[in-house]
C-alpha cells in the first residue's frame, strides 16, 4: 500500500492515458473504411468490416491468457509489451498492398490490444479498494475512452479524406502512453499463488458461472453501440447524406456527450443503483431511431449525439458488478473475462444485425440502427433482472466481515 500512495498523483494518469486507447482503438479508421473497399475492389463490404472487427476477435483468448500471466509477469512489463505491439502493427496496416496482410498486421494489432484492454480496468480495482472511487475511476476511464474516440476519430476522418493509409497513423498516440506508463506506473508485482495466500491452503473457490452472464451483457451492450462504427460511413455512403470527413466528424462529436455521460455517472449510479442500465439504454435507443431516420447530415449528427450520450451511461456500469460476483482474487481474470468477451461484441455487431437484414434490402442500413435499438432496450432490462439475483454489497465486504 505504500507504492501505491507513492506513485498514487502520476499513477490514475498513466491508466488513464491507456484507456484513451483501448475500447476504441478498433475502429479508429473507421472513417476509411469505404476507401479501404474501393482499394481492394475484390472484397466484399462484409470482408472490409474485418478491418474493423478482427482485432477484436483476437482480444478474447489474448485478453484471458494475459490475465492468468499476471500470476507470473509483472502487470507493467506486460502492459508496456502490448503497447509496443499496438504501436508497430497499429501503424504497419498503412504501409501494405495486400488486403490479406492488412488482415495480418490488424491481427496482431489486436493481440496487443487483448493485453491492454483488460489490464486498464483491472489497474483500477487494484488501486481502488473503495467502491465509489471505483465509479468514479471507472467514469473517468469511460470519459477517456470517448475522448480516444473524439481523437482519433477526429484525426482518422482527416486523414482519411486525404488517403485510407494515413488514418492508420493515428496508433502512433500510443508512444505517449508508453512513455507515460514507463516513467510514473510503478511495478505491480505478479500476484501472489493461493497456497502462499495467508488462510490459502484451504478450498479454493471456483470462478462465479454468472460472470458470463454478466460478459454475454456487456457482449450485447457492445454489440448494439459498435454498429454505427461499422455501419455509419457505408450508411452515408449509399444514402448520399455524407463523405469519410464528415462521417469522422460525426462519430467524433458523439463522443463529447459520452465523456459528459462518464463524468456524471458516479452521481447517475447513486441515485438510479441498478436502474442506470436500462436508462442508458433507451437513451442510445432513441439515437438509433434518430439516424435510421434521417435524410440530412444534420439530424444523423443529432441521432450521433444521442447515441454518445447513451453508450457513456451504459458501458462503465457492467464492470462495477464483478465485485458482486468474484472474489478480490479472482478480479482480473473476472474483469479479463467480461472486457474480452465485451470486445467480441464488436465482431459480433455485423453479423449479428445481419441476422435480421437482408443487405439486397432497400433501406437495410436503416433496419440495422432499428434491430440495435430494440435489442439494446431489452439488454438493458435484461441486467436489471440480474443484478436482482445477486448480492447487495461486494464479495469483498462479506469475506472480510466473515
Amino acid at each position: 500500500m505504500e507504492e501505491t500512495k507513492k506513485y498514487s498523483k502520476m499513477l490514475i494518469p498513466s491508466i488513464l492515458s491507456v484507456s484513451v486507447l483501448t475500447i476504441m482503438a478498433p475502429t479508429a479508421v473507421s472513417p476509411a473504411l469505404a476507401a479501404i473497399r474501393d482499394a481492394f475492389p475484390h472484397i466484399s463490404e462484409t470482408q472490409a468490416k474485418l478491418v474493423l472487427t478482427l482485432p477484436t476477435l483476437i482480444m478474447m483468448p489474448i485478453g484471458l491468457f494475459s490475465a492468468r500471466l499476471t500470476a507470473k509477469i509483472d502487470k507493467k512489463k506486460l502492459l508496456l509489451t502490448g503497447m509496443i505491439l499496438f504501436l508497430v502493427f497499429g501503424v504497419a496496416g498503412g504501409f501494405v498492398n495486400d488486403f490479406r496482410l492488412l488482415l495480418l498486421m490488424r491481427l496482431f494489432f489486436g493481440i496487443g490490444l487483448g493485453i491492454m484492454t483488460p489490464l486498464s480496468t483491472s489497474l483500477i480495482f487494484d488501486f481502488a479498494p473503495d467502491t465509489n472511487k471505483r465509479s468514479k475511476l471507472l467514469g473517468l476511464q469511460g470519459s477517456f475512452n470517448q475522448l480516444g474516440g473524439l481523437l482519433f476519430m477526429s484525426l482518422s476522418g482527416v486523414l482519411a479524406s486525404i488517403s485510407w493509409r494515413y488514418s492508420f497513423l493515428c496508433y502512433a498516440f500510443v508512444v505517449i502512453s508508453i512513455v507515460l506508463t514507463a516513467l510514473f506506473m510503478p511495478s505491480i508485482p505478479p500476484l501472489a499463488s493461493p497456497k502462499n495466500v495467508a488462510g490459502g491452503a484451504g478450498k479454493k473457490t471456483g470462478m462465479n458461472k454468472k460472470i458470463f452472464v454478466l460478459a454475454f451483457f456487456a457482449m450485447m451492450i457492445f454489440a448494439c453501440y459498435f454498429v454505427i462504427n461499422t455501419d455509419l460511413a457505408l450508411f452515408m455512403d449509399v444514402e448520399g447524406i455524407g463523405n469519410a470527413k464528415e462521417c469522422g466528424y460525426a462519430l467524433s462529436l458523439m463522443r463529447i456527450p459520452a465523456i459528459i455521460a462518464g463524468v456524471l455517472l458516479a452521481w447517475i449510479m447513486r441515485n438510479l443503483k441498478d436502474w442506470t442500465m436500462p436508462f442508458a439504454t433507451v437513451i442510445m435507443a432513441a439515437g438509433y431511431v434518430i439516424i435510421a431516420c434521417s435524410h440530412s447530415y444534420g439530424v444523423l449528427m443529432a441521432g450521433c449525439l444521442v447515441v454518445g450520450l447513451g453508450g457513456g451511461f451504459a458501458l462503465p456500469p457492467i464492470s462495477l458488478f464483478l465485485p458482486r460476483i468474484v472474489t478480490p482474487r479472482q478480479r482480473t481474470l473476472g474483469v479479463a473475462i467480461i472486457m474480452s468477451v465485451a470486445q467480441v461484441g464488436q465482431f459480433v455487431s455485423p453479423l449479428y444485425t445481419d441476422l435480421f437484414v437482408d443487405n439486397s434490402m432497400d433501406g437495410s442500413g436503416r433496419m440495422r440502427f432499428i434491430v440495435c435499438a430494440v435489442t439494446s432496450v431489452i439488454i438493458g432490462f435484461l441486467v436489471v433482472a440480474f443484478a436482482h439475483t445477486l448480492p447487495k454489497k461486494p464479495l469483498e465486504n462479506c469475506i472480510s466481515t466473515k
